[in-house]
């Protein structure tokens, strides 16, 4: 009798389940009697999700930021507000910019052995390319791109490396030609090297297919050494496979949390009050660039322009084919299916734009 006891007091209680598991899971199911009711349909969670989120009315706000009782700054306020406002990490930021300068050295070497250096990450770079043109390129024939700037073309950039860098007095007929001109006076003096940076080689004005193979192929000269920045998430899309062999990039990661304080100053802010003076400055210094002829063409279509701005069957010119103005100019579809030509910009900024242009 006593060891049934014992052997009793040894038999384990069934264990209950643990938490976070379905009871479910451990219960027997009872056996079904003949004459039993079948049991209520539960819906399942997959049937309660489409039920939840099935309606089609959708729930939105009216609260804008148009309806904010705070006024909009003019851009010089909002400057001089956010630099009295120090950093509360600014000696961190100032610790990881010098741990990044430690790799100047690496830079060059990687340089002459044929690569090109692309630099990446969370915060503005360009105070680092700064300190390593000023640290590694002060003896070295280098030219600086800044790829954010609305007015940057190929042609400007193809202008500089023929007429600064390699002192040539001349025009060239289409810009395959003039690379084909660098390419050759590159490889008849293979003791010059040329050095470019190009601050956020994935800017707006940079990423089309022309500009990003233009650049590929200045890259792949052997004396020609490129450093770069990139700064949008989709910026490597631009390279096919065959520019990524031209590049041949050696990517470095390089956080400063610094913030995009140059790189931002030409775009609108929400924060700011659109009074068109940035399209103001970037109109007049664009067309510096342009030739007399050209400046004068741009100058009738902004005066036709305005003539016809309370003419509502006023699309646009379809006249014009010149491309120095693409920088300009906006493309609109008529009714008629034809692209016009407009300029994109308010008609009381090209009012002024013409005031000072008769001033000048």
């Amino acid at each position: 009798m006593e060891s049934t006891k014992k052997e009793k007091e040894n038999v384990k209680a069934p264990q209950t389940p643990s938490k976070g598991l379905s009871a479910a899971l451990y219960k027997t199911p009872a056996k079904k009697t003949k004459n039993a009711p079948e049991p209520a349909h539960q819906p399942s969670m997959v049937e309660e999700y489409f039920e939840a989120h099935g309606t089609s009315k959708v729930l939105t706000s009216d609260r804008t930021l148009e309806k904010l009782s705070t006024p909009k700054l003019d851009r010089e306020t909002l400057i001089r507000l956010l630099e009295g406002k120090p950093s509360s990490y600014a000696k961190e930021i100032q610790e990881l910019h010098k741990k990044h300068c430690q790799h100047f050295s690496k830079w060059m070497l990687q340089l002459q052995l044929g690569f090109s250096v692309l630099v990446y990450g969370l915060g503005s770079k360009k105070s680092l390319l700064e300190d390593f043109r000023t640290s590694q390129l002060s003896q070295d024939t280098h030219l600086v791109i800044n790829g954010f700037f609305p007015s940057i073309t190929l042609k400007s950039i193809l202008n500089a490396l023929t007429s600064e860098v390699l002192e040539h007095h001349g025009s060239f007929r289409t810009p395959t030609d003039q690379i084909q001109f660098i390419s050759q006076a590159l490889k008849d003096d293979p003791d010059l090297h040329v050095y470019v940076i190009i601050h956020n080689i994935d800017g707006p004005m940079l990423r089309g297919e022309k500009t990003q193979s233009a650049l590929a192929q200045l890259a792949s000269l052997p004396n020609l050494h490129l450093v770069a920045s990139i700064d949008h998430i989709n910026g490597p899309l631009v390279w096919d496979q065959f520019k990524q062999s031209q590049f041949n990039w050696l990517w470095w990661e390089c956080v400063t949390f610094q913030h995009y304080t140059e790189e931002t100053s030409y775009e609108n802010s929400l924060l700011v009050q659109q009074t068109g003076a940035l399209a103001l400055s970037s109109l007049t210094h664009v067309l510096r660039s342009l030739t007399p002829n050209a400046r004068g063409i741009f100058k009738l279509l902004v005066k036709f322009q305005l003539e016809n701005k309370d003419n509502p069957s006023y699309t646009g010119d379809y006249t014009l084919t010149c491309d120095c103005f693409s920088v300009l100019l906006g493309f609109v579809n008529g009714a008629d299916g034809v692209e016009y030509l407009i300029v994109p910009v308010e008609a009381n900024t090209l009012v002024d734009f013409l005031e000072n242009e008769q001033t000048v």
